[in-house]
């Protein structure tokens, strides 16, 4: 098992030491993801995440694209993959070590260390946003969701994906936000899916595709 594995099954690390585990791990995660979590050798949740944004975000040359949460890239590597060549891609993450990583991948134009539900970035600035394990326990909260929309262009796209658990349990603040959001006309739902998340820890996830207003 990674160290990266080993700290967390310990229980040992607490929100406000979070981003030093992420800088101290970083050259573990992708490791840690794919092999102890999704078993597969692939980033499941990226892997589908990437899959749903290349359905439903029509490809525009030089279209700007937001990886929020980006983490060491490997949604960049993935939407390359699947065509979004030629775009302004930045990535924006608490974690100065995983951007490290994601700098060495030559897929971003911008790197942008900062967090949510307050970002910093300009509204109305993206054409799309892709979201993969952002929303889970300890990290973003649901208010972040309206965060998104501010800084996406009117027409503009956010993919993201919830753990189904976490989704579903609790004060169900997700549900709510995005109620709300669709309830004020902020956006529209193009696709939900449920599909596999964690297999290794049985975990289910919910993957979601929104159109922003152009209201």
């Amino acid at each position: 098992m990674t160290n990266w594995g080993n700290k967390f099954k310990t229980k040992n690390i607490d929100p406000e030491n979070l981003i030093d585990h992420y800088n101290q791990y970083a050259e573990e995660f992708d490791e840690h993801v794919k092999n102890e979590l999704c078993g597969n050798g692939e980033n499941l949740p990226v892997v589908v995440t990437a899959k749903l944004f290349a359905e439903t975000v029509p490809y525009q040359e030089l279209m700007k694209i937001l990886d929020m949460g980006a983490g060491t890239g490997e949604q960049g590597e993935q939407l390359a993959k699947l065509g979004y060549k030629n775009v302004e891609l930045t990535a924006f993450d608490p974690s100065e070590g995983m951007l490290n990583i994601a700098k060495k991948r030559n897929i971003y134009s911008e790197f942008i260390q900062g967090y949510l539900p307050v970002s910093g970035l300009s509204s109305d600035c993206f054409d799309a946003i892709i979201c993969v394990g952002t929303f889970i326990p300890g990290h973003a909260p649901a208010e972040s969701l309206r965060e998104l929309v501010r800084i996406t262009k009117k027409g503009g796209y956010i993919v993201y994906s919830v753990r189904k658990h976490f989704y579903e349990e609790g004060d169900r603040r997700f549900q709510v936000v995005e109620e709300e959001l669709t309830q004020a006309k902020k956006w529209k739902m193009i696709a939900k899916r449920e599909d596999e998340y964690l297999p290794l820890d049985k975990i289910k996830g919910y993957y979601f595709s929104f159109q922003v207003s152009t209201d």
